[in-house]
């Protein structure tokens, strides 16, 4: 098994190296500066241009948003089988789960909360939330949708997944940028929604893949 799980590593580096420098780098963040001064080197510097970019960045970590990608996936020809339908499934249902029960353990404050809506930016067509702050529910939804959509990318283009590690960060520091979270919410959050996404292919692999698609 474990000779299983480090094959898969290799198969998949334009996200997972990508994502341990993330992990690296914003650790060393989270214990060089305070929740204050993460949160305000991205919420303060804020234009028109991002007010309007960063809440529809933001929209990819949304569960509808997800669940409308993944069943329009179908469509390809490629993709019409039960390994990738079973896993695409559970993979909808179970990436929520951690997010409702954390959040509900947590209970922690936002942004707004803990600094007052006059210190803290936001944009007006946006709900303001004031608690349930951790974990980042955009930011698991959002690391784990495009891992699991890089998975599927054909060996000559999963360097796209690179761009998808990408997309996945911008949607956690949007939700800084849009007043809603702290850093850590969404440090945590990437690394609770690649864990999931991981679990949940590796199984699917495992138990339904295809024979003749074992390597």
């Amino acid at each position: 098994m474990f000779t299983f799980f480090i094959s898969f590593l290799r198969k998949h580096p334009w996200f997972y190296l990508p994502f341990m420098i993330w992990m690296v780098v914003g650790g060393v963040l989270l214990l060089s500066f305070t929740q204050e001064q993460l949160f305000f080197a991205i919420n303060a510097r804020h234009t028109d241009f991002f007010d309007r970019l960063m809440p529809a960045i933001s929209a990819y970590g949304r569960g509808d948003c997800i669940s409308i990608v993944l069943v329009s996936l179908i469509l390809i020809p490629a993709l019409r089988h039960k390994w990738y339908i079973i896993t695409a499934i559970v993979f909808g249902i179970l990436i929520s789960v951690p997010i409702y029960f954390l959040k509900l353990c947590y209970g922690c404050p936002r942004p707004i909360t803990v600094y007052g809506l006059e210190k803290v930016h936001t944009v007006s067509w946006l709900e303001n939330l004031h608690n349930n702050s951790f974990p980042s529910g955009h930011t698991i939804g959002a690391f784990g949708f495009f891992l699991f959509v890089s998975f599927w990318l054909p060996i000559q283009h999963r360097r796209w997944a690179f761009v998808f590690f990408l997309l996945a960060l911008l949607v956690g520091i949007s939700r800084l940028y849009l007043g809603q979270h702290f850093f850590k919410d969404i440090y945590y959050g990437s690394l609770i929604g690649v864990s999931i996404c991981t679990f949940i292919y590796l199984a699917g692999t495992y138990y339904f893949q295809p024979k003749s698609l074992h390597s």
